[in-house]
């Protein structure tokens, strides 16, 4: 019912204000047929590709993620010859996926960075629905996925003291780690707003609705609401929002954080989302985008301090494992 009412709504919706734009629209319409056809139980896995680009699966079959177009090409594997040859591939890229996953896992095992924050950071049930990309160590396995999250608040954390947060609000928030992992380790954190888009918001809600339970506030309970409000009090309480509910929001925000989304929307929709940001007297910001960029889908990093009068600290950091990734871009308010 909930990614029902949230498409059905998503069709009403302003476009040019709370559009996903051309990044992730094709991705959003896969996902959906994907969740529909098989669920969320292994969306972290190898057997759907529901969470590319926002979560942390791999994808081995190609053939789930053709379009329209792509589908007609489809066809051409279904003759049973390719159809052979290209199962037989399959068995490769399997083997080949194994192979990186087991070296993925030795080289975070060996990081200094990774051992670093297995000391100074707590990680709780951090591989579930299925995940594929984790490691072991000390008979616990951790998800390389949460790793790079707390990298990133550990780096933030040079400009920010997490512990007087109470409020957060995060737009682009995948299916919920980072969400996961600031709860974990700073139980200060009692408010957060959560946001993003059709589906994501959907496999978000559920994953953290599958931690906290009843401390989860989902669509079809807040689109009744005439304003959205946090309750007064001290308890945890997470409201998971799809873009065009943050009008009715009527907040008070500590920390504002968004993580690579920016780039890949339209910048009149940026525009939109700082108006409530404005609104909801947010104290500090942090924003974070990677280093490359597709001209046809999304814009240069650089140009996210244009969005603001008061310009943000720039600032470029490595990876968790260096030479494992690109760098990052990190801006933080003063």
């Amino acid at each position: 019912m909930l990614l029902n009412e949230l498409i059905n709504d998503e069709n009403k919706i302003n476009k040019n204000l709370y559009s996903s734009g051309p990044y992730w629209s094709y991705k959003n319409s896969r996902a959906i047929i994907e969740i529909k056809k098989k669920g969320l139980n292994d969306f972290r896995g190898l057997t759907a590709g529901i969470g590319t680009s926002f979560a942390d699966n791999l994808v081995l079959d190609i053939r789930n993620e053709f379009n329209i177009k792509g589908r007609i090409i489809g066809k051409f594997f279904s003759l049973p010859l390719i159809r052979k040859i290209f199962e037989g591939q399959l068995k490769i890229t399997n083997d080949h996926i194994h192979s990186f996953l087991k070296y993925q896992s030795l080289i975070y095992e060996k990081s200094e960075n990774v051992m670093n924050l297995l000391n100074n950071y707590k990680f709780e049930n951090t591989t579930k629905f299925g995940c594929i990309q984790k490691f072991d160590y000390l008979d616990k396995s951790y998800s390389c996925h949460y790793l790079n999250m707390a990298d990133r608040i550990d780096k933030l954390s040079s400009s920010f003291n997490f512990k007087n947060i109470k409020s957060f609000f995060e737009i682009g928030g995948g299916f919920g780690a980072n969400i996961h992992f600031l709860i974990t380790n700073f139980p200060n954190i009692k408010k957060i707003l959560y946001l993003d888009t059709v589906p994501n918001i959907y496999v978000g809600t559920e994953y953290l609705r599958d931690i906290y339970k009843e401390k989860v506030k989902d669509y079809v309970e807040l689109k009744k609401l005439d304003k959205i409000c946090f309750s007064q009090n001290d308890d945890l309480e997470i409201l998971c929002i799809p873009p065009w509910l943050v009008e009715k929001v009527d907040v008070k925000i500590d920390h504002f954080h968004n993580a690579a989304s920016f780039v890949e929307m339209p910048k009149d929709v940026i525009k939109n989302y700082l108006k409530f940001i404005r609104k909801f007297d947010t104290k500090e910001i942090s924003l974070i985008s990677y280093e490359k960029f597709d001209n046809k889908t999304t814009f240069d990093p650089k140009e996210l301090n244009n969005f603001f009068d008061n310009k943000l600290h720039v600032s470029w950091k490595n990876s968790l494992i260096e030479n494992f990734g690109k760098k990052s871009i990190y801006l933080v308010s003063q």
